[in-house]
């Protein structure tokens, strides 16, 4: 229909490669080492997107700490009824985004799944599918953002292209905008210094910890679930968010990815 986008994934001599709707470019798995076919040898071209999450990825970047994951899921089954229990502690985030940035900074990120059933248990004509595409396809969402109104899967590709997206993971929602002197800015947009980010936690259910980075750098750590920052240096920046356990102290504990924005400019203008 006009509002589904399909696509397929290629093998390229420079490595796999994803055409959102047959035409958007995304270098999918760049952080899969473990399969040849997945390992990127090309350029970071512009033009392309960088799937910085993946799913799949998370799963085989530290395998030992995978199967750990999976024993401890089951051991606690029956009591939290939910086998992908804290799945997102898998996620490498920062160690991704440090990459990110020492080969194809400049690009704009998207989030990606992979997903499809890895297990079926069937007894007559009842079916267990694990995962269930119920529960994985809600584990990443591209949160896309314009000033106009979204039309179609045209306008969306469009807007991704730019970068106005947050991935967002596990069911975290959040509200985040820049503005300045009642002018709001997108990603794609030269950000003048001295505007004020804007986070606002509309899953307040979740714990969360927001780390504003400047060059990856962090700049700003906190718990609030709302807060303004006046960005009042120029450089790249971006807003990774956490889901924790607990804290004691200024010490958090079970830390795990929930979101990310793409990188965006600052400039002295």
């Amino acid at each position: 229909t006009e509002n589904i986008s399909a696509g397929i994934e290629v093998n390229t001599e420079e490595g796999r490669l994803l055409l959102l709707d047959n035409k958007l470019p995304v270098i999918s798995h760049p952080n899969n080492f473990e399969f040849e076919h997945y390992r990127w040898k090309g350029d970071f071209k512009k033009n392309y997107l960088y799937e910085l999450i993946n799913v799949k990825d998370a799963i085989v970047w530290k395998k030992s700490l995978s199967i750990l994951t999976v024993l401890k899921n089951l051991f606690l089954l029956p009591f939290t009824k939910n086998p992908y229990r804290k799945w997102n502690s898998l996620l490498p985030l920062e160690k991704w985004v440090e990459l990110y940035y020492q080969r194809a900074k400049g690009l704009k990120i998207i989030g990606g799944l992979d997903h499809h059933v890895k297990f079926v248990y069937q007894e007559h004509t009842n079916g267990v599918l694990i995962p269930s595409y119920i529960s994985g396809f809600k584990w990443v969402l591209n949160k896309v953002y314009s000033k106009k109104a979204l039309k179609g899967k045209e306008d969306i590709l469009e807007e991704l292209k730019k970068g106005n997206n947050f991935i967002f993971l596990n069911k975290f929602e959040a509200l985040i905008w820049i503005e300045k002197d009642k002018n709001t800015y997108l990603n794609e947009d030269k950000i003048p210094k001295n505007s004020c980010i804007n986070c606002d936690v509309l899953t307040k259910e979740i714990k969360s910890i927001k780390v504003l980075k400047r060059y990856n750098k962090p700049v700003l750590i906190t718990d609030k679930n709302s807060f303004s920052y006046i960005l009042n240096e120029e450089g790249a920046y971006h807003l990774e968010i956490y889901e924790y356990d607990f804290k004691i102290g200024n010490i958090f504990f079970g830390f795990r990815p929930v979101g990310i924005t793409n990188i965006f400019e600052v400039v002295n203008g």
